[in-house]
């Protein structure tokens, strides 16, 4: 049985609830470690590496609080922070999230696949190349980075989700981004990544086309 961590953020912008938390924090149990994540800069950075340093994953599902109206699947991660407040009303002031680091870090997850999943269930989702830039930014950049250096670390995805509260069309049906939809969502893209990790653990590679 593979180790997987799901990470979700707290609250932000004077937010009662972020959507992200709310999806990963559904899936706590059955072997499932969750973390939620300040917003706060260097956080997610540091609370990733650690994760990893204790007890590596074999898969990590990282979520963030993204567009209304859609689930982004991020596929390019940018080495640049956004001159935005944090929950401790800092900035960044300049400093870039890797100081050594790449520009770019594409991100080696099976993206078309899981559009594909997503998709078949109704979900409206897109492959995104822009993060924001905010902490979700700072997430996948660290992601990228330590699936490039942990051996253990097979499979990593970041997705944003639409705000708590939210309107969003599902199967065709205007509804609204609460915990029930947000809950449905986290066990299909969970249920996705399982599938993918465990084919391709038995040598079937499936295609992002």
């Amino acid at each position: 049985m593979c180790n997987i961590l799901v990470t979700g953020f707290t609250p932000f912008d004077g937010r009662q609830n972020n959507a992200s938390w709310v999806a990963a924090s559904s899936l706590r149990g059955s072997g499932i470690r969750t973390i939620e994540i300040p917003v706060i800069w260097g956080a997610a950075t540091e609370f990733l590496d650690s994760a990893c340093n204790d007890h590596c994953p074999d898969i990590i599902i990282s979520m963030g609080e993204g567009r209304e109206g859609w689930f982004d699947i991020e596929t390019v991660a940018s080495n640049t922070r956004r001159e935005r407040p944090d929950n401790n009303d800092c900035l960044p002031q300049g400093v870039p999230i890797a100081a050594n680091g790449p520009a770019f870090r594409k991100t080696p997850i099976p993206m078309g696949f899981l559009q594909r999943i997503l998709a078949s269930h109704g979900y409206p989702v897109r492959l995104s190349m822009d993060a924001g830039q905010f902490l979700c930014e700072e997430a996948l950049y660290s992601l990228v980075r330590l699936k490039e250096s942990r051996h253990r670390l097979k499979l990593i995805v970041f997705c944003h989700v639409p705000p708590y509260g939210t309107n969003i069309h599902i199967k065709g049906q205007q509804t609204v981004c609460d915990i029930n939809t947000l809950t449905a969502f986290a066990k299909i893209l969970l249920g996705a990544a399982r599938d993918f990790y465990t084919n391709t653990a038995e040598g079937f590679v499936y295609k992002n086309s």
